[in-house]
């Protein structure tokens, strides 16, 4: 529900709608950063280690390994076996894939969790924006609703 409102305009959501929204927004929120938490680098480099072995390609060295294997550690475990099986089965070529032929398999479902999270966020933040609205035009209410003290002329 969350994500179906993120594109209404301003802050006024109504009130039955901000209260589930409220309710529901934390379990959305930890689900989306849950879906799009990071492998592991060493599943990465074992995966890159036996794909190399079985087509009898040389491992990157150096710095290019590393990048390599940081850049795919930093897609979610399922996304990344993902790739990995889409390369293991199509790939043709006579090198060893580099990060963009295993990106090319996950990269809409990886641009669908990045926006999901996002318009979660953004929905979190409009509320907390209508909340604190809400508190300061109280506030502001009290203020004005204090009686005034006027001074006293001595005559």
């Amino acid at each position: 529900m969350s994500e179906s409102w993120h594109e209404e305009p301003g802050i006024h959501l109504p009130e039955t709608v901000r209260a589930d929204l409220a309710d529901g927004l934390p379990a959305a929120l930890d689900m989306a950063r849950r879906d799009l938490e990071p492998g592991s680098p060493a599943e990465v480099l074992a995966s890159l280690a036996a794909l190399a072995n079985r087509r009898g390609f040389e491992m990157p060295t150096g710095l290019s390994l590393d990048l390599d294997v940081e850049l795919m550690a930093e897609w979610p475990r399922d996304l990344f076996v993902k790739a990995f099986r889409g390369v293991w089965e199509t790939f043709a070529y006579r090198r060893m894939p580099e990060v963009a032929d295993f990106r090319r398999h996950i990269e809409g479902d990886l641009a669908e969790r990045r926006s999901r999270l996002a318009k979660l966020e953004e929905i979190r933040l409009r509320l907390e924006t209508i909340r604190l609205r809400e508190h300061w035009d109280a506030e502001s209410r009290k203020r004005r609703t204090v009686p005034r003290v006027d001074r006293v002329s001595s005559d």
